[in-house]
């Protein structure tokens, strides 16, 4: 079984478009950190409720933290978010979702599987209007 870890540019894009909700099917394959929930995925106000009914949240483990900040410093054109996000998909071997390209390009460069938004509604057939 793949496991997906969702950056936020996937999740706007999903919540946007009304896909979110659908992902709460597969919720124990589709992960973020809380970190991003808590510092990123501020705006709009029920975006972050709306993610944590859909995605599972896990915690940012040392190894992690450790990565994420060797990333921020290698990579000075990704955000903290970015490279929290590749850290996950790096340490804990994820499948990064993302519609960023230049983030998927990086990821690409470390052995990371990378998926687009399109890949994972076409790949798990969801339903459009889910909140």
């Amino acid at each position: 079984m793949k496991y997906f870890y969702c950056d936020s540019c996937f999740l706007i894009t999903t919540y946007q478009e009304k896909y979110l909700g659908s992902l709460s099917q597969y919720k124990d394959q589709f992960f973020i950190s809380n970190t991003q929930i808590t510092e990123e995925l501020i705006r709009p106000a029920n975006l972050a409720i709306a993610v944590r009914k859909a995605i599972t949240v896990i915690e940012d483990t040392e190894d992690i933290r450790i990565k994420t900040i060797e990333l921020i410093n290698k990579h000075c054109g990704l955000s903290k978010f970015d490279c929290l996000s590749l850290a996950f998909a790096i340490v804990d071997g994820y499948c990064l979702v993302t519609d960023d390209k230049h983030l998927s390009k990086i990821a690409i460069c470390y052995g990371v599987v990378v998926k687009s938004s399109i890949d994972i509604i076409n790949n798990f057939n969801l339903r459009k209007g889910d909140k």
